[in-house]
């Protein structure tokens, strides 16, 4: 799956909690969504989030109230964030759907040229 993640700049501007988010809460929910999109899942330990996030802890706790909105916690104890759960399960399909249609692709060539 691709490492790209996408973000619509329209949804981040008219989304009335992301409006709402202060520039370190908005800094938080990026980091961690980025961090969720390459690892599937995110630690629960505030310690662990804030290290992601790249603040401190103070920091992060005063950001997490509002952040910790979009997360969900699993029953491994792991963090998840639905929203980009449907996201990824789009992507995968995508992916797929790409790699077949490439497969027809190369397979028509490689008869072809034999």
């Amino acid at each position: 799956m691709s490492k790209d993640i996408k973000f619509d700049a329209r949804s981040l501007l008219s989304d009335a909690d992301m409006v709402l988010f202060s520039l370190s809460e908005l800094g938080c929910y990026i980091r961690l969504k980025s961090h969720y999109w390459l690892n599937g899942e995110l630690p629960s330990d505030a310690l662990s989030l804030s290290r992601l996030a790249g603040c401190t802890l103070g920091q992060f706790q005063s950001c997490w109230p509002k952040v910790g909105e979009h997360f969900e916690e699993t029953e491994s104890g792991t963090l998840a964030c639905p929203s980009l759960d449907s996201e990824r399960k789009k992507a995968a399909k995508l992916s797929e759907r790409m790699s077949r249609v490439a497969r027809v692709r190369w397979d028509g060539k490689e008869e072809a040229a034999a």
